[in-house]
């Protein structure tokens, strides 16, 4: 199958400003639900939840396969649909209840829709709770078209998993990319939408599982559409060539003013160093600077930002910090979203109170 043409009409038909329209009203339709069961309500959540909530997957070339898309313009779910995501994994957001950072991305579908496996693979959970939206399926997906799944989990929630019984999907089932797991559920608790998240365990639940990036599952994405998988994760896409790295920073915002899904600049991304294993951690009077505008890429000079030595190895994260727009006002408490992603709740600063703290998300780059 041409995947060039089925983009291409994805990006027609998937993206239709009806569509973007419909979401909307069903969004602002919830409004009073929401504000009963205090959905979006003002975060008074503080900082300092150390868990390792995230891990980390590197290098802007990175592909861990090329999935497609969980919605679908066809009945025979051929024709990719680019939904647009409301919120992305790892991005900073205004509400008391869920994590924040966001451990996933949440993608603008409608009640009913169909909700399609992006790879082939294996189910390895099924949870039929829908009393809280909190239905959802987890697959092991195959990733390299071997026939085996290769510990790639997504786990897709807020849906209605596909069947009951005997005759509907079941653990241990082995699904396709035209196999339907289920359909978006109808509003209770929130606002109709799919919440997809690459889980590193095949359970939900578990202390240890950890999230990751779903940018490396779409690189092969255009900028129209999901933006080579950048549309799905607050900072993505790291790149170094010599001393130059690079990052894609944006956050998603579903906009009522203009009735479009927005990608929002940071208002800064902040760099914070230390020059050698032993050195002190400090943050870098140098600031990412705009390296692209149609991809919203963004970069900095290691050696001119923190003023180490040719040969000398660097520690580095970076803190982009979320501009204010009509989904996240100037009063949103949790602010910034790190890179690599690591921590739930981090501290911007995480060498406030140890170093221990920064050391352990921190990556290593020599100067050249």
């Amino acid at each position: 199958m041409n995947r060039e043409r089925l983009d291409k009409k994805a990006a027609d038909a998937g993206q239709t400003m009806e569509k973007r329209k419909r979401v909307l009203r069903g969004r602002r339709a919830m409004l009073a639900v929401c504000a009963l069961l205090a959905c979006g309500a003002v975060s008074t959540v503080s900082a300092a939840d150390y868990g390792a909530r995230f891990l980390q997957q590197y290098g802007v070339k990175v592909s861990t396969a090329s999935a497609m898309t969980p919605a679908r313009s066809d009945a025979n779910g051929l024709m990719e649909s680019y939904a647009p995501v409301e919120s992305k994994t790892n991005q900073p957001r205004h509400v008391v209840s869920g994590t924040n950072p966001h451990n996933g991305a949440d993608l603008a579908m409608a009640s009913g829709e169909r909700v399609y496996a992006v790879l082939p693979g294996k189910v390895t959970e099924i949870k039929s709770d829908l009393s809280a939206q909190l239905g959802s399926v987890i697959v092991d997906h195959d990733t390299d078209g071997d026939g085996i799944p290769d510990g790639v989990y997504i786990q897709y929630v807020h849906i209605d998993p596909a069947g009951a019984g005997s005759t509907g999907l079941r653990v241990g089932d082995y699904v396709t990319e035209t196999t339907v797991i289920g359909t978006v559920d109808r509003a209770k608790r929130y606002n109709p939408h799919l919440h997809i998240q690459q889980v590193s365990q095949s359970r939900s639940g578990a202390s240890s599982s950890r999230t990751l990036p779903l940018y490396t599952l779409y690189r092969h994405t255009s900028s129209e559409t999901w933006n080579a998988g950048s549309d799905l994760d607050y900072l993505s896409a790291d790149w170094q060539s010599g001393n130059l790295l690079y990052l894609t920073a944006y956050a998603a915002t579903d906009n009522p003013r203009t009735q479009r899904y927005d990608r929002n600049a940071p208002a800064e991304i902040q760099l914070h160093y230390k020059i050698g294993p032993g050195g002190k951690w400090k943050m870098s009077p140098v600031r990412f600077s705009l390296y692209e505008a149609q991809t919203m890429r963004y970069r900095i000079d290691l050696r001119q930002a923190t003023g180490a030595r040719k040969g000398q190895d660097v520690y580095v994260y970076a803190a982009a910090i979320r501009a204010s727009d009509p989904t996240f006002p100037p009063s949103a408490a949790y602010r910034h979203g790190l890179w690599p992603q690591f921590y739930k709740q981090p501290d911007r600063v995480l060498y406030a109170v140890s170093s221990a703290r920064a050391d352990q998300v921190a990556r290593r780059f020599t100067i050249r």
